[in-house]
């Protein structure tokens, strides 16, 4: 159900090494940008935003779900899912992230079915060590299909 409710445009593994957490914000919201899912502010809001009230997004070890608010420049929901080899340090208790999904929700509800379907899959801790080893697109896109 993921597979079929997500942009794979949308999807990618980053294999630059050693990115800094705003540098990691502003890569993989640059893919929704390219897109037309956010503004060019939505990066400056999430990092603002972390700035602000810490690392909120980070979910548990090696997941994270940077965001901001809808007004902050999401211009239609979306979903961007970057495996990054070398984890990202966003200064959370629970450590570095190297799975980024990267959320722009135009309002409170739209993305709800996302959100379940991402539940559902990150349950199983195996999917997220799968997606971590991830090293290409078409192996990220595999994982979230058996889901």
């Amino acid at each position: 159900m993921l597979y079929e409710l997500i942009d794979h445009d949308l999807v990618d593994v980053i294999n630059d090494d050693n990115y800094q957490w705003q540098d990691a914000v502003r890569k993989t919201t640059a893919y929704l940008e390219e897109r037309g899912y956010v503004s060019a502010d939505y990066a400056d809001a999430i990092i603002q935003s972390t700035q602000d009230n810490g690392p909120y997004y980070v979910l548990c070890p090696g997941l994270a779900m940077p965001h901001a608010r809808p007004e902050a420049g999401v211009l239609k929901t979306g979903l961007g899912i970057h495996v990054f080899p070398t984890p990202v340090d966003f200064g959370s208790e629970l450590g570095p992230a190297n799975i980024l999904i990267t959320l722009a929700a135009k309002d409170s509800d739209t993305h709800i079915e996302v959100i379940q379907a991402l539940s559902e899959m990150f349950v199983d801790e195996d999917s997220i060590v799968k997606l971590s080893q991830a090293a290409s697109k078409e192996q990220v896109l595999g994982i979230i299909k058996a889901y």
